[in-house]
């Protein structure tokens, strides 16, 4: 089988609904990756939303730069995670982690969320190079 194809394959055969990826969640926790859900596709209407059952995340793309951002529900918490959070303004120093590239948002039953803190970094998520390899050349000089 061509390799592509393979690929292919692979990526649409762990793609699952987003009732699957919530079904053994807390009511807490599935409120949470709703309110993030909403929020999301109320600031990026253009994104498109993919549940991956071996991430156990509900994934978001936008048509020009690609995946931006993930919800990773947890035990009673939920992770909003972005793919070059390092690049991100963050004046409310809502993200967390100290790897070379994604930064975190971790939300715990109960929490919050942080709507115009989340907005400002979605929206400066989406203004960053749109080419996956400028970004990257970014996140080697932070």
């Amino acid at each position: 089988m061509d390799e592509k194809l393979a690929m292919a394959k692979r990526k649409t055969s762990t793609l699952v609904s987003v009732e699957t990826i919530l079904q053994d969640h807390t009511p807490d926790v599935q409120a949470i990756v709703e309110g993030l859900r909403g929020l999301i596709r109320a600031t990026v209407p253009d994104a498109s939303e993919a549940a991956h059952a071996v991430w156990h995340s509900i994934n978001f793309t936008h048509p020009q730069s690609g995946y931006f951002c993930g919800i990773f529900p947890r035990p009673q918490q939920v992770t909003l995670v972005f793919e070059f959070g390092v690049l991100l303004p963050d004046p409310d120093r809502l993200l967390e982690g100290a790897g070379k590239q994604t930064r975190n948002l971790r939300l715990a039953e109960g929490d919050e969320i942080p709507v115009e803190g989340v907005k400002a970094l979605l929206l400066a998520a989406l203004a960053l190079p749109t080419s996956r390899s400028e970004r990257m050349a970014l996140v080697q000089i932070s």
